[in-house]
């Protein structure tokens, strides 16, 4: 069997200033560690980099109400894109472990870069829906906005703030990091898990007709046919990108995340529905986000969440 090893690249975002908790960057050692506890060769197999992080912001209050450390995570996503971009050129698979969530923006807008006239669809397996702006944001934590930059969405209709003028010239910047179009096209989201989103977010779904397969669908429905109806709806889509967020699971199963949400995906059922997408030869990329050992309730759990790494990888290794 050729060893498909080599065409898979892991990078890591240590990045943590987006979310309104610590720890997320620490979930990068998390699964090292746990690779190394199950006597994994994972780490060895596969080429990994890093992406220089801004996390020492944390050091000062963010200048910025409405989009906290906005300039800071405007480095880091653009740090992301560019190389999101060259391995998409050379034709590698990235797997992109990160911190907090608002590194997928970089993540979208560095497949648009290396693939600027083609489809790009998004899986995004989520509790939440991401896709607040600085003029909806209750929080001003940008963990929960990038789904909004990468399409480029202020969602005025439902403005209830009014950023300053620094924030939107780096809100527009971020938003049009590629061209002056938005990087995703809503209605190119899939929601898988969803269950815990704003009036603001709502309106944005219901308008763009997002697809959005809750908890209780893909039970119902069964995971197969869940996955065969998301390449059907994005079937004109020559790419197709997968966010995994570990907070669409219960946090029964894997409580260590900083937006725990109940009543979500079964561990079987999260890493069943990873295992079916990325055979699809039209996965281009796989992310996963917002691991947080701090709340874990002991170490194993760090070793669930590496499992669902590990299969997804000698998974795709099958299909890539």
């Amino acid at each position: 069997m050729p060893d498909n090893s080599k065409h898979i690249k892991i990078i890591e975002v240590y990045s943590d200033i987006a979310g309104h908790k610590k720890g997320a960057s620490l979930g990068l050692d998390a699964l090292r560690n746990s690779s190394k506890e199950l006597d994994s060769t994972y780490y060895e197999k596969f080429e990994t980099e890093n992406i220089l992080h801004e996390n020492n912001a944390f050091e000062k209050p963010s200048e910025f109400e409405h989009a906290k450390y906005i300039d800071k995570i405007y480095l880091v996503i653009s740090r992301l894109a560019q190389r999101v971009k060259k391995l998409r050129e050379e034709n590698l698979f990235p797997i992109v472990l990160a911190g907090d969530h608002s590194s997928c923006a970089g993540t979208m807008h560095g497949l648009k870069m290396a693939h600027p006239n083609e489809e790009i669809g998004v899986v995004y397996i989520d509790a939440h829906a991401d896709i607040h702006s600085p003029y909806t944001s209750g929080s001003g934590n940008m963990h929960g906005m990038p789904l909004a930059v990468a399409c480029a969405l202020d969602n005025s209709e439902s403005k209830i703030n009014e950023p300053n003028k620094k924030e939107k010239e780096y809100w527009n910047k971020l938003k049009y990091l590629v061209t002056n179009e938005p990087s995703i096209k809503p209605e190119n989201i899939v929601f898988c898990a969803l269950r815990d989103y704003e009036g603001e977010e709502k309106v944005l779904i219901e308008k763009y007709k997002i697809p959005t397969y809750s908890v209780e669908e893909i039970t119902f429905k069964g995971i197969q046919n869940v996955v065969e109806e998301i390449f059907k709806k994005l079937s004109y889509c020559k790419h197709i990108y997968i966010s995994f967020d570990v907070d669409s699971i219960d946090p029964l199963y894997v409580p260590g995340t900083g937006t725990p949400v109940t009543n979500g995906l079964s561990y079987e059922q999260a890493m069943q529905l990873n295992l079916e997408l990325i055979k699809n030869e039209k996965v281009c990329c796989w992310e996963m986000a917002e691991i947080n050992p701090l709340y874990n309730n002991n170490k194993d759990d760090s070793k669930r969440v590496f499992k669902i790494l590990e299969k997804v990888t000698n998974n795709l290794l099958k299909y890539y």
